[in-house]
């Protein structure tokens, strides 16, 4: 098999096609990356920050060429993948500087106590040691931010393990590029090529995270791939960690009190919904509003002048369609919808699905439906103790938001039902946005992620790949070279 890219704007293949990795090449990929690990975890943490700089700054060199390859593999544009760009350099800076700075990997003294047992204990030294080889799963709408050196990678190599990402189908000359500038910085500070390696297809992913050289696995996407790749890694001889970001429903809830301005509320809420054509993890799908805001009107009025905006591949919009039929069908309620563009460009016009407590209520299903992409289902409802009912039927998600006044009586019981779900709860903004800091959490209950006690965002996703280990009694001598 092979991958080739398309253009969406126009719905055609363009440039080289890239052959799957074959299990044979595979298994060669493995054996590097073992020996890589070894280099890599044992090197010095400042040798290793500062070859996570020399990264970052080969990637901003580039940027001008990524971007334009980019820009042609997913049609998200020149601006927003310049930013990305910077947002994915910055981001491994921001590890290198962590761990330069001793975060992570400073180990926990426990001085011995020389006393009877339970106070007394000999010295114990607890330690964060880099977990092995990871393999990652990028995903399609960010090429850079959580692809092949994305987050996921950058945590991993952060923490001292040897990564093996697989390249998008969607933007498989973007993958290839980022690896190969990424490789070259590495070569160029004396490691070997197995720290960071590439291969492509289906079938490879699958026999690396299924290879007992494999330590822990990393995915972005959709749930059925990315619960079909973590009962995988569940179900080897030894299971591994598998750590998950499956999509996500988002819960946005609209208090009376957050309402007062409802032009340039449904501006904003348009503005973040068809945010990348809607293909953002975290974008505000479900809208809940009281009964009769005129917030709804002003919403159908603009969502009328909206244009649409590419998808990132044929599969994304068949799924992204598919997924809004169900959703009107479900409901029986037709869309309201924007502007259509005519051609052979991978569009769909923008719209909303308007619904109320009372029918999702009787078709729970609607409220786990993902269409990932430019459609938002507006929920209505008559009292609090109507919303919350609904609210507790809610799947887990990754980000949820709240708008209301700071003294409304009903915003602690709406915020306290929407973070029993969500990761990240925002307060009179958008969940779109997810900023690289210390306070991210990007993660949520089951099934927005696989782990909800972690995070893929921010500086605390490094603690996915640093496994503890407790040193008893260690001569000093022993624990200087051995930590």
């Amino acid at each position: 098999m092979s991958s080739q890219s398309i253009n969406p704007r126009i719905g055609q293949a363009f440039g080289p096609e890239f052959s799957d990795t074959s299990i044979a090449e595979t298994q060669a990929i493995l054996a590097q990356a073992k020996i890589g690990f070894e280099a890599w975890s044992t090197a010095p943490i400042r040798k290793r920050a500062e070859t996570l700089n020399a990264i970052a700054d080969a990637l901003d060199l580039n940027s001008e060429v990524l971007v334009e390859i980019a820009d042609l593999e997913t049609g998200l544009g020149v601006p927003r993948l310049t930013g990305e760009v910077g947002r994915t350099s910055f981001q491994i800076r921001e590890f290198a500087k962590a761990i330069n700075a001793g975060r992570f990997v400073t180990p926990e003294i426990d001085a011995a106590v020389d006393a009877a047992v339970p106070v007394g204990h000999p010295e114990l030294i607890r330690a964060l040691s880099p977990i092995g080889i990871v393999v990652v799963f990028g995903a399609n709408n960010f090429p850079f931010a959580f692809s092949v050196l994305g987050g996921d990678s950058a945590s991993a190599l952060a923490a001292g393990c040897a990564v093996i990402a697989k390249a998008h189908p969607s933007h498989p000359q973007t993958s290839t590029r980022v690896f190969e500038i990424a490789a070259k910085a590495l070569a160029d500070h004396g490691f070997p090529s197995g720290v960071f390696s590439l291969i492509y297809g289906v079938e490879a992913g699958v026999v690396a995270l299924k290879s007992e050289l494999v330590s822990a696995g990393a995915f972005t996407g959709s749930r059925n791939g990315g619960r079909a790749l973590f009962d995988i890694a569940q179900s080897r001889e030894n299971p591994i960690p598998f750590y998950g970001e499956l999509g996500s429903v988002n819960p946005v809830v609209a208090l009376a009190s957050g309402l007062e301005d409802p032009k340039t509320f449904a501006a904003s809420y348009l503005d973040s919904l068809l945010l990348g054509n809607g293909q953002f993890c975290t974008n505000p799908s479900i809208l809940f509003v009281p009964t009769g805001s005129p917030a709804i009107s002003e919403i159908e009025s603009q969502i009328a002048e909206r244009s649409p905006s590419p998808f990132l591949s044929p599969s994304t919009k068949s799924t992204h369609d598919a997924n809004r039929t169900k959703l009107s069908k479900i409901l029986g309620s037709q869309p309201v919808k924007g502007k259509s563009v005519q051609g052979e460009g991978l569009f769909s016009a923008p719209a909303i699905i308007e619904s109320t407590v009372a029918q999702v209520a009787s078709n729970v299903e609607a409220l786990a439906t993902e269409c990932f992409g430019p459609t938002g289902l507006v929920i209505t409802y008559s009292s609090l103790p109507e919303l919350l009912s609904v609210i507790d039927q809610l799947e887990g998600a990754l980000a949820g938001a709240v708008f209301a006044s700071a003294d409304d009586a009903d915003a602690v019981a709406v915020c306290r039902a929407i973070a029993q779900k969500v990761g990240r709860l925002a307060w009179n903004s958008w969940p779109t946005g997810v900023a690289v800091s210390i306070g991210q959490q990007h993660g949520g209950p089951y099934p927005a992620s696989t782990s909800s006690i972690h995070t893929s965002v921010g500086l605390h996703a490094i603690t996915r790949f640093l496994r503890p280990v407790s040193y008893q009694s260690l001569p000093k001598e022993i624990a200087a070279q051995l930590i």
